[in-house]
């Protein structure tokens, strides 16, 4: 049965139009023919207002199919060929559908990413043999040199070394596992995309079934991540080659053992066991490392035979596994219980945290992760603030460092880092470690220093300078960081066999340096700008890339490394002081090349308007 020339249906040849507009139908009417996907400006109007004529003579529709009353239009505006039959509709019932399996639909996803693949198998072999290359290389070289430091170390016959080698390894395996926590806590350790959580979650399949191969993947990374940490440790440490392969193990097994136990309470839907878990973790790591301090001291004594080390080893490794069965099975029971919104969270930050990573831009990963946590949280009781003036500014500082209250202790807590680092022999380098862990340390505590460099507009509308914004919002910081100083003094002395390395005044400037420089790049990294853009680019090896992205991975740092400078290489005091002072006009004294501009052009533009005015 022929098809009816739409160009011929009497309900169509009825349609008005305008004088001058091209018929929307036939390609051949006056003026430029329009696309199908256009429609006349009031057809829709009139076409629904009249009534549907009746099909030609001779064209009824045939059962159980549907003829055409109007065909789609070419881009060019020409009709396309008439079908040679009529295009019949299939009805499909519910009753004859059958329900998607997890392997077809993944099966769906791995065709659509292939079908949409850009580069050759030329690029891709080119782009691999690159990395396979670099990691060999730089791979070989990091071994080389963590094998000769192995030997160096091992030498060590004192009680600082020996004391290392008892109760590091024990000491990494608590700091691991807590670390390894607080990132299965923020990231999920199950997580999906935001995409595959509108799509993929929601289809009518058991998200069991497509959660299970991620959280495979979750424990195994987290197992090669405990394991390489583990291995590097123990090498440096100087431990014999059968502990270093127990202590790696347990270090490894213990990681992943509590990422299947943050995924275990993750699929309960609470998070607050996991947050406490690491922090308990991370307290036992502190605890062991005071111990390592006590024994290089001499207040007290402690000795294990290997063997007794190795089997310390082998039972936290036998913990570790019970654990890691046992919540690995927990968590994959009670897959399909875990909401979609906790899944695609963890997937949203990854996704933001992998873009800036690819721009160098620590301080954007800093925001992401702030923001995260003040989600997780929700609300909070609104604080009234107090004073005038600048010292309004101080007191809010007080309040945010409050109402945050671990940021203080986190602080207070990296006074093990000197202490540590010369029980183990590192006391040339104390200094720089120091300031490097206050520096770490103290960037929370910015957070009111952040929002007013970063947000200009804000700043201005507060009557005090940049210089006097940026003094009163460090003040806390400064407090804190001269506490640090107090408490870790004797670290600077020595202590146990290095005890009197320094005169006592001498040790006390090396101090307040120390926590100076901390300070400092904290406030640098703070106020530092993020990366132009759109500023000319610089041409490397690596490609053509903005400088600022250059300096951004370091910035903080530089600042550690400027003032402790001179101490490391044994240069007089007088010079630290001289660039510690030097550092702080430039970072607190609110100069900026930005603010100094505007300046020259609002001079520029009073001038021409003085100008103008005497013309006149």
């Amino acid at each position: 049965m022929s098809e009816p020339d739409p160009t011929s249906d009497p309900g169509r040849a009825a349609e008005p139009t305008r004088a001058g507009e091209p018929d929307p139908i036939r390609p051949d009417g006056p003026g430029r023919s329009l696309p199908a996907a256009v429609t006349p400006k009031g057809a829709r109007k009139k076409r629904r207002k009249e009534p549907k004529a009746a099909p030609a003579a001779g064209s009824a529709t045939p059962a159980g199919a549907e003829s055409l009353s109007e065909r789609p239009m070419l881009r060019t505006g020409q009709p396309l060929p008439r079908p040679a039959h009529p295009v019949r509709v299939t009805t499909v019932t519910a009753e004859e559908c059958e329900p998607a399996d997890h392997r077809e639909l993944l099966g769906l996803m791995r065709d659509w990413r292939k079908g949409r693949a850009t580069k050759k198998l030329g690029e891709v072999i080119s782009d691999a043999y690159v990395v396979v290359f670099g990691v060999l290389l730089v791979g070989a070289m990091a071994v080389n040199v963590v094998l000769q430091a192995q030997t160096t170390v091992s030498q060590c016959a004192t009680v600082a070394c020996t004391s290392a080698r008892l109760f590091l390894p024990w000491a990494t395996v608590a700091l691991v596992a807590g670390l390894a926590l607080s990132m299965a806590r923020l990231f999920g350790p199950v997580l999906a995309s935001a995409a595959e959580g509108s799509w993929l979650m929601s289809a009518p399949v058991g998200r069991g079934r497509l959660l299970r191969p991620r959280l495979v993947s979750a424990l195994v990374i987290a197992l090669l991540g405990g394991a390489l940490v583990g291995v590097l440790v123990t090498l440096l440490s100087g431990t014999a080659g059968r502990e270093v392969a127990a202590w790696t193990i347990a270090t490894g097994l213990s990681a992943a053992a509590v990422v299947a136990w943050a995924a275990a309470w993750q699929t309960a839907g609470r998070s607050g066991p996991a947050r406490w878990s690491a922090r308990l973790f991370a307290l036992l790591g502190l605890a062991v490392l005071m111990l390592v301090v006590a024994l290089a001291a001499g207040w007290t004594t402690f000795t294990l035979p290997g063997a007794a080390r190795i089997e310390i080893a082998a039972a936290v490794a036998a913990g570790a596994v019970l654990l890691l069965v046992v919540c690995a099975a927990v968590a994959g029971r009670r897959l399909d219980r875990i909401e979609r919104l906790r899944l695609t969270s963890g997937g949203s930050l990854v996704s933001g945290l992998s873009g800036a990573f690819y721009a160098l831009d620590l301080g954007l990963i800093h925001d992401i992760v702030v923001e995260r946590r003040a989600r997780e949280r929700g609300h909070v009781r609104a604080m009234r603030g107090s004073g005038e003036a600048v010292r309004a500014l101080v007191l809010r500082e007080v309040q945010r460092a409050l109402r945050s209250p671990a940021a203080v202790p986190t602080v207070l807590l990296t006074v093990v880092v000197p202490y540590a680092a010369d029980a183990l022999g590192l006391a040339t380098v104390v200094p720089f470690l120091g300031a490097l862990a206050v520096f770490v340390s103290l960037i929370p505590l910015t957070g009111g220093l952040r929002v007013l460099t970063r947000n200009s507009g804000l700043a201005r509308t507060l009557p005090f300078t940049n210089g006097q914004i940026r003094r009163a919002t460090v003040v806390v910081p400064a407090v804190v960081a001269l506490l640090w100083a107090i408490a870790s003094a004797p670290a600077f002395v020595g202590f146990g066999e290095s005890a009197g390395t320094r005169p006592v005044l001498e040790a006390v400037q090396v101090t307040l340096l120390t926590a100076f420089a901390g300070l400092m790049g904290a406030v640098r990294w703070t106020t530092a700008k993020p990366v132009n853009w759109g500023a000319p680019m610089a041409s490397t090896p690596a490609g053509a890339i903005p400088p600022g992205m250059i300096t951004a991975p370091i910035r903080g740092i530089d600042m550690v490394l400027l003032i402790t400078a001179p101490i490391l290489l044994n240069l007089p005091l007088v010079v630290s002081f001289v660039i510690a002072a030097i550092v702080a006009v430039v970072l607190l004294g609110g100069f900026s090349s930005e603010g100094l501009q505007a300046t020259r052009e609002q001079q520029q533009k009073e001038l021409e308007r003085q100008r103008a005015a005497r013309r006149r």
